[in-house]
């Protein structure tokens, strides 16, 4: 049994070197992103995440690997001006906002 786990280990080394792929290192995106959403067009894969009462809001990013994202934008900059989403007067909107967000492609348009 350890004989086939030591070959299978290094089977898996093996490959990776021919290849050149790094092993993925945790965390893979150094910030906050909760309620990811995912689909994947062709060969690429789209993200999307709450920001919840953050502007701008609800990053989109993209990646050929799922380990190396790139922000594309962002799908709004400011979902309303008043003093609640700007924390002016005491007020704040903290639980309120964009939340769980979807992405999908259908027809050439997300």
């Amino acid at each position: 049994m350890t004989k086939h786990i030591t070959t299978i280990i290094f089977m898996i080394a093996f490959a990776m070197t021919v290849s050149g792929a790094e092993p993925a290192q945790n965390p893979i995106i150094w910030a906050d992103v909760p309620d990811m959403a995912m689909v994947r067009v062709d060969d690429t894969y789209y993200m999307s995440s709450t920001t919840m009462h953050m502007a701008p809001g609800l990053p989109i990013m993209k990646s050929k690997n799922l380990v190396d994202w790139d922000l594309v934008s962002y799908a709004y900059d400011i979902l309303e001006n008043n003093d609640e989403l700007s924390l002016r007067n005491g007020k704040n909107s903290y639980g309120k906002g964009s939340w769980a967000s979807s992405i999908r492609y259908h027809n050439e348009t997300f």
